[in-house]
């Protein structure tokens, strides 16, 4: 390759870094967002805001009406159930993390970390130091972390917890049901005549207090088999995708800081046993 050649080369590449780099600034960084993939992500997670939402109010609202039945046997189960809302909340905080990722998040990527990346690249390409090559490599790994953690995390979960969802909704709408039903009898005395309504109104055979209490005690079991659904789906999947995509790409890019490995003190101690292993066989 002769030297022409090699210099329209390098021309070439720091022409395409800075087409790329003003493109980033000025075109991705509003239109990235208003693509599908982007757009279907913050519809998933509006619905999950509505699932959340709605698994809080029939905690709030089965704890209501549990507290106002007679004699005050069921305050220690309304309190329970009540206390369910602050994981509920965490969700919802998480959910509005995912959302900002999307809607600040990426604008942000392609304005300011993506060109920082490429401007790293040219003056690696300029100046020959890998230093640059090096960080510009870090800041696209966690550009693209940033970019596709949320799409990848509400597929993953809507894939792996629709089933759940059903369950979920199924126990949201059986404690509505109930609380709807219920408030009108809330002032009704704790006779005989009472808990025949209570058990024609759940279709359960429910006789006395305790009945009645093993009933509620089934529902606050089903909210936290919901609760710990919604954690899965909205927590942990969300996190773990965050952290495999990361080991991808730094397995992809392999990054000696990232790296996992054998730690350097242990590896020094195996060469060092190695060496002396070797001495030993040659001295036999």
């Amino acid at each position: 390759m002769d030297a022409r050649l090699k210099k329209n080369i390098f021309i070439a590449k720091i022409a395409l870094l800075i087409f790329l780099t003003v493109f980033s600034f000025f075109v991705a960084s509003s239109k990235a967002v208003k693509l599908p993939v982007f757009e279907k992500s913050v519809s998933t997670l509006e619905e999950s805001k509505s699932v959340v939402m709605k698994v809080t109010g029939a905690t709030i609202g089965l704890s209501f009406i549990i507290s106002m039945l007679p004699d005050d046997w069921g305050t220690p189960l309304a309190d329970t159930i009540a206390d369910l809302n602050k994981y509920f909340v965490l969700l919802l905080g998480m959910l509005f993390l995912e959302g900002l990722l999307i809607s600040k998040g990426i604008p942000v990527t392609f304005k300011i970390l993506v060109p920082i990346a490429l401007i790293l690249l040219i003056a690696y390409l300029l100046t020959n130091k890998k230093i640059f090559k090096i960080i510009a490599k870090k800041i696209i790994v966690l550009s693209l972390v940033v970019i596709f953690a949320v799409p990848c995390s509400t597929t993953i979960s809507n894939w792996l917890c629709n089933g759940g969802m059903t369950y979920v909704n199924e126990t949201v709408t059986s404690a509505e049901e109930g609380t709807d039903k219920v408030e009108d009898l809330s002032g009704t005395e704790a006779d005989k005549g009472f808990y025949e309504k209570i058990s024609a109104i759940f279709s359960t055979a429910i006789d006395g207090v305790k009945d009645l209490f093993n009933y509620y005690k089934g529902m606050l079991g089903k909210f936290i088999n919901s609760l710990a659904i919604l954690v899965v789906a909205y927590f942990v999947i969300p996190v773990a995708t965050f952290l495999l995509l990361l080991w991808i790409l730094n397995q992809l890019f392999q990054f000696e800081g990232f790296r996992v490995g054998v730690p350097k003190v242990l590896k020094v101690k195996l060469d060092k046993e190695s060496v002396n292993e070797t001495e030993v066989e040659e001295a036999e």
